[in-house]
């Protein structure tokens, strides 16, 4: 399999060690094909203009996500 390395700073490792609880996963890799399947998936159903509406079920208002930069 090949690998791939990157550089990341101290707020992006806090961010995947918080993912790999959150996904149920024990590597950095395990979070990052969590997240790419998620990105993908809410690719797939973001509005034409870019966006996704995250409407949570707890009564919380809904949050609006613009896709791209």
């Amino acid at each position: 399999m090949p690998v791939t390395g990157f550089d990341v700073d101290e707020r992006t490792l806090e961010a995947i060690a918080s993912l790999r609880e959150t996904f149920g996963v024990k590597t950095n890799a395990g979070v990052i094909r969590a997240a790419l399947a998620l990105a993908s998936i809410v690719s797939e159903h973001a509005d034409a203009d870019g966006t996704i509406t995250i409407a949570p079920s707890d009564g919380k208002p809904a949050v609006k996500v613009v896709l791209g930069g």
